[in-house]
C-alpha cells in the first residue's frame, strides 16, 4: 500500500501500470481528451475491459467520448439520482497479479497536473487483496450495467449540451472565458454581490449627471426603437442622440445624450451614423428589443458592426448596445473603464469584443442586484428596465 499526494508520483505509478498490466478496469466521475495518459488509452485499447466514465454535470468532454463511439467496452452514466463519482483504475493481469488505484483523480489533465489530489496505491500482494479486488470488480460491474456504449447521434446531442453549459461551469469557476489568467473567487468580486438596495443607493446618490437626467435619456432612446424599429429607420437627428453624438433633437434642456457614455469626439462613428451606414443597422437588428441575450446574438452584431469598424471601436459598439438593450450592456468609455475594471476584478488592459462579454457580461448575469431586482417605485422600475447601463452612475469618473 501507497499513499500518493504528489501529481508527479501519481504520474510516474498511473504510467508504469498502463505499459506494465494487460487489463483495464475503471470507474471515473469524469474524462477528458486533454489528459496526460489519453494517448496512452488510445495506444491500449485492446487492454480495455470495462471503462465506466460519468457524464454528470457535463464534465466529461465530448472528445473523449468521441474516441469511444461504438467501443463496448467504454460506457457512460448519469445516475438519475445523486452523482456517478468514483474513481478507481484497477490494472491487472489475473485474480492472482493487480495494482488499483483509489483516488480523488479523475481522468482530466487538471486532476494529474494541477489540482490537489490524493491516491492509494493498493496490489494483490497487500492484506485482504482478495476482498479489495472483489469490491473494485463489484462497483464497476455494477456501474457497467448502469450505464451504456455511447453511438453517434449520443455524442452530437451530448456535445450540443456540453457546450452550452461550459459557460455556467466556467463563470462557478471564476474563469468566464479565460482559462489562462487567474480571476479572484466569484464571491470576493464586489459587483457580484451589491444588493438591488445598494445599487439604487448609489445610482439616485449621483450628483454629477444627474438620477432624473439619466432616466429621461433613458426613456427617450426606448421611445425611439419602440417607434421606429430598425436603427436606418430613424432620422439623423435620432439617430445622433442614440449614438451619444451632439444632435438638434427637440428635448428638453437639461436632457444630455451624452450620459451613458459621450461619442462626441468619436469623428469616424460620427460620419458613419449621420451617413446611415447600413452594417450598423443591420448589427443593431441582431439585438432583439426584449427577451433573452446570449452570447450568439452579441456575436452577430459583433460580424456586423466589424463590417464598417474593421479596428477597435469597443466603446462605440457598448454605446449602441447599451441603448439598445440596456437591460444587459453598459457603455465602456474612458470615463467609466478603470473603476469599472477595478470593482469587477479583471485586468483593464487588452480589453476587446470578447473579453467584454466574458469578463463583464457574464459577471453582470451571475450578480445578486442584475439577478434579483427589487424596485420599489416607479422610478425603481425604470431603472431595473435599463439597469445595466446606469452601471456607469457606478463607475463615472469626472
Amino acid at each position: 500500500m501507497k499513499l500518493l499526494t504528489k501529481s508527479k508520483a501519481l504520474q510516474k505509478e498511473f504510467g508504469r501500470l498502463i505499459k506494465q498490466y494487460d487489463k483495464f478496469y475503471w470507474a471515473t466521475a469524469w474524462a477528458s481528451s486533454s489528459s496526460v495518459f489519453f494517448s496512452d488509452l488510445k495506444k491500449n485499447k485492446e487492454k480495455i475491459k470495462k471503462i465506466v466514465v460519468g457524464i454528470h454535470f457535463y464534465q466529461t468532454h465530448p472528445d473523449f467520448i468521441e474516441e469511444f463511439v461504438d467501443n463496448l467496452s467504454v460506457h457512460f452514466i448519469q445516475q438519475p439520482e445523486g452523482t456517478f463519482h468514483p474513481k478507481i483504475y484497477l490494472f491487472a493481469n489475473s485474480k492472482k497479479k493487480w495494482e488499483l488505484i483509489i483516488s480523488s483523480a479523475n481522468f482530466t489533465n487538471s486532476a494529474f497536473l494541477k489540482n490537489t489530489e490524493a491516491s492509494i496505491l493498493l496490489s494483490s500482494k497487500d492484506e485482504n487483496s482478495n476482498y479489495n479486488y472483489e469490491n473494485a470488480i463489484e462497483l464497476i460491474e455494477t456501474a457497467w450495467f448502469e450505464g451504456k456504449t455511447f453511438n453517434s447521434k449520443d455524442l452530437k446531442n451530448y456535445r450540443i449540451f456540453w457546450k452550452n453549459q461550459q459557460p455556467k461551469i466556467k463563470s462557478l469557476s471564476g474563469l468566464y472565458g479565460n482559462k489562462k489568467r487567474k480571476s479572484k473567487p466569484i464571491y470576493e468580486v464586489p459587483v457580484i454581490n451589491r444588493s438591488w438596495a445598494e445599487f439604487m443607493n448609489t445610482i439616485r446618490n449621483e450628483d454629477f449627471h444627474g438620477f432624473e437626467r439619466r432616466l429621461k435619456v433613458i426613456e427617450i432612446v426606448k421611445n425611439l426603437f419602440s417607434e421606429k424599429k430598425s436603427f436606418n429607420k430613424l432620422t439623423t437627428e435620432e439617430r445622433k442622440f442614440i449614438a451619444g453624438i451632439p444632435n438638434k433633437l427637440p428635448v428638453e434642456k437639461d436632457v444630455d445624450c451624452g450620459l451613458f457614455g459621450s461619442m462626441k469626439g468619436a469623428g469616424t462613428f460620427k460620419k458613419r451614423i449621420i451617413e446611415n451606414n447600413s452594417y450598423i443597422s443591420k448589427a443593431l437588428d441582431k439585438i432583439p428589443l426584449s427577451g433573452q441575450i446570449t452570447k450568439n446574438h452579441y456575436q452577430k452584431f459583433i460580424e456586423q458592426y466589424q463590417k464598417t469598424f474593421s479596428g477597435k471601436y469597443l466603446a462605440t459598439a457598448t454605446r449602441l448596445l447599451a441603448m439598445k438593450r440596456p437591460d444587459v450592456f453598459v457603455c465602456l468609455d474612458n470615463k467609466n473603464k478603470s473603476a469599472l475594471c477595478k470593482d469587477f476584478g479583471i485586468i483593464q488592459s487588452g480589453l476587446d469584443y470578447d473579453r467584454y462579454w466574458n469578463d463583464i457580461i457574464m459577471r453582470i448575469y451571475d450578480s445578486e442586484w442584475w439577478n434579483n431586482p427589487n424596485p420599489k417605485d416607479e422610478k425603481e422600475q425604470k431603472v431595473d428596465e435599463a439597469r445595466v447601463a446606469f452601471l456607469d452612475s457606478l463607475y463615472y469618473e469626472k
